[in-house]
């Protein structure tokens, strides 16, 4: 087991539920018995009307810095979204098959627009609301 200082801040990941909690140590209880020597800690929660707990008795993973605690949430996150992703892609193509294709988004990015600038006979460029240029064959009537 670590050792931790009185007065020092825990950044808890739990395992048995969601989410991250911090807890500063209030107290150590060395215990020398014939078995050896034992040491507890004694934490409290940062959350209002809370009692002292034993560490032990938290599930979870003990980081003593903010910054690696976010860091490895945001790992998990990663693995848990890449996941989700690999199971609905399987799940695209069993059931949507190999003729499936994904639409390309719509960019009103430049470089999309350079690279199909060039006007089709008898089209005009328009001008959409949302600034993306659109090739359109406006009837005889219009021009």
């Amino acid at each position: 087991m670590s050792s931790y200082e009185v007065g020092a801040v825990l950044w808890i990941i739990h395992t048995d539920r969601p989410g991250l909690m911090a807890y500063r140590v209030v107290e150590e209880i060395t215990k020398k018995t014939l078995e050896g020597e034992q040491t507890q800690y004694l934490v409290q929660a940062a959350t209002p009307k809370t009692k002292n707990v034993k560490l032990e008795s938290i599930k979870g993973i003990i980081f003593e810095d903010s910054e690696e605690a976010k860091m490895r949430m945001i790992e998990n996150a990663t693995r848990a979204i890449d996941g989700m992703v690999v199971k609905i892609q399987s799940n695209v193509d069993k059931y949507f098959g190999t003729q499936f294709q994904q639409v390309p988004k719509q960019n009103s990015d430049k470089s999309v627009q350079s690279s199909t600038s060039e006007l089709k006979s008898g089209y005009e460029w328009v001008t959409m609301e949302d600034g993306s240029k659109v090739q359109v064959k406006l009837p005889e009537i219009i021009k």
